[in-house]
C-alpha cells in the first residue's frame, strides 16, 4: 500500500501566506506597544519637568490652596504668650484711620479696667471689625505681657490662637469719631492678681492691638493681629492711679 501511495505534498503557497500574516500581526503589535510605552514615558517626563498632574493637563495638581500672609519667624513669636516682650512700636499716623485709647477706668479692685477706644477717619467710611469684646487687649509691665485677651497663652504655651470671625462694625465720617467701649479683660498671667496691679498701677499699661487694616474704598476691615508683628494699630495708655 505504501508503494502504491502518492508521495506526500504540502500546499506551500498556503503555508507561506499564513507565515506572512502572522509576521505582519506581530510587527503591528510591537509597533502599538512601542507607541504606548513612548506615550507613557512622555507623560511621565512632562509631569516631572512641568511639576503638574498628568491627569489634569495643567501646571498644578488639584487641591486646597494655602493662604498667604505674614508669618512668624524663628526669632519672632507667632502668638501672644505670658512673659514675652511686646516691643511693637506705635505706628506713625497715616492712612484713612486713626485710633487712640481715650479712657481707662478702674471698675473695682479685683477686676480689670474698662477700656474705651476712639476711632476717627479722614473720609466717610464703614469700619468692619470683630465685636468690641473680641478686640485684642494686652496688659504690659516694662514691655512684658502680663495679661489681657482674648488671645494670651500661659507661659511657654505656643498653641495656635484665633478668635471667632463674628462681624461687627460702625460708621465714621470726618469730624464724627466713634467711641468703642471694649469692656474689661480679666485674664492675668500666673502669680499675678488684680489687687497686686492696682497696688502699683503706674508700673503697668494697657495696649489695644488692631490687625492689618484692609482698605476697600467705602469700607475699612480691621483684621485679627496675628502674628503679633502683623498689627498696624497699637494704642497704649497707663493704668489710672
Amino acid at each position: 500500500m505504501a508503494d502504491e501511495a502518492d508521495p506526500p505534498s504540502f500546499a506551500t503557497d498556503r503555508v507561506r501566506a499564513r507565515v506572512r500574516r502572522r509576521r505582519g500581526l506581530l510587527a503591528a503589535g510591537t509597533g502599538v506597544a512601542s507607541i504606548m510605552v513612548m506615550s507613557l514615558v512622555t507623560v511621565a517626563v512632562a509631569g516631572i519637568v512641568g511639576g503638574g498632574d498628568p491627569t489634569t493637563g495643567t501646571g498644578a495638581s488639584p487641591g486646597p490652596s494655602t493662604p498667604t500672609g505674614p508669618t512668624a519667624t524663628a526669632e519672632e513669636p507667632g502668638v501672644y504668650v505670658c512673659g514675652d516682650r511686646y516691643d511693637q512700636p506705635i505706628p506713625t499716623p497715616g492712612g484713612p484711620l486713626a485710633a487712640e485709647v481715650s479712657s481707662v477706668v478702674k471698675v473695682k479692685n479685683d477686676s480689670g479696667p474698662a477700656v474705651t477706644v476712639t476711632f476717627a477717619a479722614t473720609r466717610a467710611v464703614h469700619v468692619a471689625s470683630s465685636p468690641p469684646s473680641l478686640l485684642q487687649v494686652l496688659y504690659l509691665k516694662d514691655g512684658v505681657i502680663v495679661g489681657g485677651g482674648p488671645m494670651v497663652n500661659n507661659p511657654g504655651d505656643p498653641s495656635p490662637q484665633g478668635i471667632d470671625t463674628i462681624r461687627s462694625g460702625f460708621d465714621l465720617a470726618p469730624g464724627k469719631p466713634h467711641k468703642l467701649q471694649l469692656g474689661p479683660r480679666e485674664m492675668l498671667c500666673p502669680s499675678l492678681t488684680w489687687p497686686d496691679i492696682w497696688a502699683t498701677p503706674d508700673r503697668y499699661e494697657v495696649a489695644v492691638v488692631i490687625g492689618p487694616v484692609e482698605d476697600r474704598g467705602d469700607e475699612l476691615v480691621l483684621n485679627v493681629p496675628l502674628p503679633p508683628s502683623a498689627a498696624s494699630l497699637v494704642m497704649k495708655a497707663s493704668l489710672p492711679g
